[in-house]
């Protein structure tokens, strides 16, 4: 088949007509993205209707025998809608990501193609820019999509939290680069099929362009996980720069695109003004947890701030260092006023909250870990919050017969608040705890000594239901970090922690499915709900078991809080 466009002559009429249908496609590709969005909302409300009159149907019909054959007829239906969604959420293959996003990103890269390529006839510069319009369009909603605010549209509308949505920012940003591409090598040919490559080269339009394009590769590359792996500093910072000063060099680009890159501005202005608006700073302790690369912080937040950490447990901040509170020693102040790192609340006081954190290589870390050892400083640490997908989680207490919390080391920070919430509530409405159970599963001992306070009601260390398995020690390996050679630390010390923190669940890595295979055989029509938040490898382990029951038709509720890459 021959290649069906062409470099043609056209008049001014034609070239009005085609920058008519540039725009205009253009438009068309930005408002279509309102219709998922749509879609969704009806959705909901068809699910909401649905549901309601199921409902007012058993209720007037509670004893009839056309009650069983409904509620049969619904639980079927529910179950086949919740197995399709769980093998959505399935990967493709490992490290290929999620089959959901892989459908949705290629039903909308071929709607974005079908928009790219529609009325173009055989002219070789009108795809070639539609291309580029087409890409520009999605900006808006591409950086809607990586808002942190509470107040971003999507996560109003999706009741979703941004790092359910981040995933989505990043397909968006693949399709985006993916158009671009052709647009960008599209035009170089057509500069050296016209024979004015090098005039055009000199062009200040085609200068901005190919930095533009230049800064987008980078962004791309820097978003690898390989890349993200060695230094997440670089990946961030150079995300954050190039994201600014992108949109100006596609103002002067394009005429064209300024209406998209205006609304992207506004968006990116939006959201820093309302984080700005979030950020408390609080004086801070913090102190290293003994033998243990962990580090607990406690940051006093305002009275009329304290209720949003309240509302939920597993809630998470942003947290930064200011200039002030910068170790010269560790790295220059300008580096962490770029950095917000995120950080699980691990307890809320009536004045502070609790953070733990393990102390790695990165700059933020390794400030507070200097930090940690000037034991009267009260450093102000800068925390953005709280946020976190846990503000929208069903009530654990109230709707399932079964709950199963599973961390890994310091994913406890957000697992044990949950299990502590949920104690609470069953005690309260005098309900066994025993449905609830809690696998920690961690290297040593040490590690679980911030979690062991003497005056909690809740006391894991002494919690039957609290299942500690200790990794380390199993390895053959030291369990601790060696005790520090100024004394600070004694041996005893360690001993103490031993003690109170015992390896209840046993030593090594606990087995997952039999742990799961043993919460869901306490009974066919019990409800389940299952909580993880460790390693990837972890977390993708008890997805694999707990899809076996999702498959039998066992009405399970699943959350993955992951962390890592």
């Amino acid at each position: 088949m021959a290649w069906p466009y062409h470099l043609l002559d056209l008049g001014t009429t034609q070239k009005h007509q085609r920058r008519i249908l540039l725009d205009r496609y253009g438009v068309y590709a930005q408002l279509s993205a309102l219709v998922p969005i749509l879609a969704y909302l009806l959705f909901r409300l068809a699910a909401w209707v649905y549901s309601e009159r199921q409902r007012t149907k058993l209720d007037y019909t509670a004893l009839s025998d056309s009650s069983h054959s409904t509620r049969r007829r619904t639980g079927k239906l529910e179950t086949r809608c919740k197995q399709a969604a769980w093998w959505l959420g399935g990967e493709v293959a490992s490290g290929w990501g999620i089959r959901g996003h892989w459908i949705a990103g290629c039903a909308w890269t071929c709607w974005l193609l079908f928009l790219c390529i529609h009325r173009t006839g055989d002219d070789y510069l009108h795809i070639t820019k539609r291309f580029g319009v087409v890409a520009a369009s999605q900006l808006p909603v591409h950086y809607m999509l990586s808002m942190k605010s509470l107040y971003s549209p999507l996560a109003l509308v999706f009741k979703a939290s941004h790092e359910q949505l981040n995933p989505w920012h990043r397909l968006s940003g693949r399709i985006i680069y993916f158009m671009l591409c052709l647009h960008a090598s599209w035009y170089m040919n057509y500069f050296v099929q016209a024979g004015v490559l090098a005039k055009r080269l000199s062009a200040p339009v085609v200068i901005i362009g190919i930095t533009a394009f230049l800064c987008l590769t980078t962004i791309a590359t820097t978003s690898l996980e390989t890349v993200r792996r060695w230094s997440y500093r670089v990946f961030f910072v150079l995300h954050l720069i190039i994201g600014v000063s992108i949109l100006p060099l596609l103002f002067f680009h394009a005429p064209a695109l300024r209406i998209f890159v205006f609304e992207a501005l506004i968006l990116f202005i939006f959201d820093i003004v309302c984080r700005k608006l979030d950020t408390t700073t609080g004086f801070a302790t913090i102190t290293a947890v003994p033998h243990a690369k962990l580090v607990k912080i406690k940051v006093h937040v305002p009275a009329s701030k304290l209720k949003r950490f309240h509302d939920a447990p597993g809630q998470h901040i942003y947290l930064s260092i200011p200039a002030e509170s910068t170790p010269p020693s560790v790295a220059t102040p300008s580096i962490h006023d770029l950095l917000f790192n995120p950080f699980t609340i691990a307890e809320v006081s009536a004045r502070h909250v609790t953070l733990v954190l393990r102390t790695l290589n990165g700059p933020t870390t390794r400030a507070i870990q200097t930090l940690s050892h000037l034991p009267k400083a009260y450093p102000p640490i800068n925390i953005e919050g709280p946020l976190g997908s846990s503000l929208h989680f069903p009530n654990l207490a109230a709707n399932y017969d079964r709950i199963l919390l599973i961390a890994g080391g310091v994913g406890a920070t957000f697992i044990l608040p949950i299990y502590r919430h949920v104690q609470d509530q069953l005690e309260t409405q005098s309900i066994n705890p025993d449905r609830v159970t809690f696998i920690w599963s961690l290297r040593s001992a040490a590690e679980a000594s911030w979690a062991v306070d003497p005056q909690s009601r809740v006391k894991i260390d002494e919690d039957e239901n609290v299942k500690i398995f200790l990794t380390g020690s199993a390895a053959g390996g030291p369990a601790y970090d060696p005790p520090s050679g100024d004394g600070s630390i004694e041996l005893d010390d360690f001993q103490n922690v031993e003690e109170s923190v015992k390896a209840s669940g046993g030593r090594g890595r606990p087995n997952l499915g039999a742990i799961v295979d043993e919460t869901f055989r306490q009974g066919n029509e019990k409800r389940v709900a299952v909580l993880v938040c460790g390693p990837p490898e972890m977390a993708k382990e008890v997805r694999r078991h707990v899809g076996r029951w999702i498959w039998k038709g066992r009405d399970v509720w699943f959350h993955d809080e992951s962390f890592g890459w």
